[in-house]
């Protein structure tokens, strides 16, 4: 008996030394990097342990941009390893989802999205599902966009937004407006408010006001500077020495109520048009990237963003009036909400079936 006794335990024991080899090798698995490039500890925390990267599918100096800049130092102070920021233009944000769905999904490469994004997938000019192939993990910013007028090229025309229109109706496609993606979230918000404005539909918008395409955000301004469009649309941000110069003279805001920074600008809530589309700014992870460490930058980025300096940088930019960050959960509503939104606009425009 006491030999069968011992053989038992010697059993039981082997049995739960190998059980403890399963388990720990697939606790390594599913948290670390076959690369070597991170590993979750045995409490379930994600250790970083080289570079990590950014990516902004648009180009140095933008509105994508500046937002990531200032939130670099904070996260390398938070992380303990370099963040380093690749800009990845071209094809409208397209390159750099391309980019960012190349590299190892170890935790270590994350990418900026915006409504750009969902536009571009929606009408399957991304080279992959955005749907599928990313996850978010936080939301940085929620803009409000506004439509700004030439100075030189408004006066003796219009002085506000009303005068606008009512100066459109009149003189059928004398007046433009520059952006850069005509197809884009930019174009919705554009063509709602004209609509709304107008009392027409937003397929007839062009019927009053020219869309003119630019490659580049400093060649739109120039042309806005120079008399040579009417209108611009972009977020307060991003025109903000324009507008305190006085060469660029807002119209109306896509939002419910005035904004803080600008309260002498009118808003589509006081015109009663249905209009509030703003650029949201973003973080998101390729779908198979581990979980530790998608939820340790979230944590990271939450701080971050708390963090006083990045505080400043949003007041300063106009950031405040809605809410900015958001959890992945948040994201990830937000982002189906914006599916239905311009999937219904790209269907009335006749850009996708």
């Amino acid at each position: 008996m006491k030999k069968k006794g011992l053989k038992f335990a010697v059993s039981m024991a082997l049995a739960a030394s190998m059980a403890a080899s399963v388990l720990a090798g697939c606790s390594s698995g599913s948290g670390g990097s076959s690369a070597g490039g991170g590993a979750a500890a045995a409490d379930g925390e994600w250790k970083w342990e080289r570079k990590v990267t950014l990516v902004c599918p648009w180009g140095v100096g933008g509105g994508a941009d500046s937002t990531l800049r200032p939130l670099q130092p904070e996260l390398e102070k938070i992380l303990g390893v370099p963040v380093e920021i690749v800009n990845v233009e071209g094809a409208g944000g397209a390159n750099g989802i391309d980019f960012t769905n190349k590299q190892p999904a170890d935790g270590y490469t994350y990418v900026l999205g915006t409504q750009s994004i969902v536009m571009l997938d929606l009408q399957k000019i991304l080279p992959v599902d955005f749907t599928k192939e990313f996850r978010p993990v936080s939301k940085l910013v929620h803009s409000i966009n506004i439509i700004a007028s030439s100075k030189k090229a408004m006066e003796g025309k219009y002085t506000n937004f009303t005068e606008f229109v009512e100066y459109a109706k009149t003189h059928p496609q004398e007046l433009s407006c520059g952006m850069l993606t005509a197809t884009g979230a930019d174009s919705v918000s554009l063509k709602q408010t004209l609509a709304g404005g107008l009392g027409c539909d937003i397929t007839e918008v062009e019927n009053y006001v020219k869309i003119v395409n630019y490659s580049s955000g400093a060649e739109l301004s120039s042309a806005m500077v120079g008399g040579h469009i009417n209108l611009n649309i972009t977020g307060a941000d991003e025109i903000k020495g324009l507008i305190e110069s006085g060469d660029i003279v807002p119209l109306i805001s896509m939002s419910e109520d005035r904004m803080s920074s600008f309260p002498d600008i009118e808003s589509t809530g006081e015109h009663k048009i249905d209009s509030y589309v703003g650029t949201w700014r973003g973080i998101f992870a390729r779908t198979d990237t581990p979980d530790a460490a998608v939820d340790a930058m979230a944590k990271a980025i939450k701080e971050a963003w708390d963090s006083a300096s990045y505080q400043e940088f949003m007041k300063n930019a106009g950031y405040l009036d809605r809410p900015g960050y958001a959890t992945a959960e948040e994201l990830q509503t937000l982002v189906d909400e914006e599916y239905a939104t311009f999937e219904e606009y790209l269907k009335s425009a006749g850009l996708i079936q």
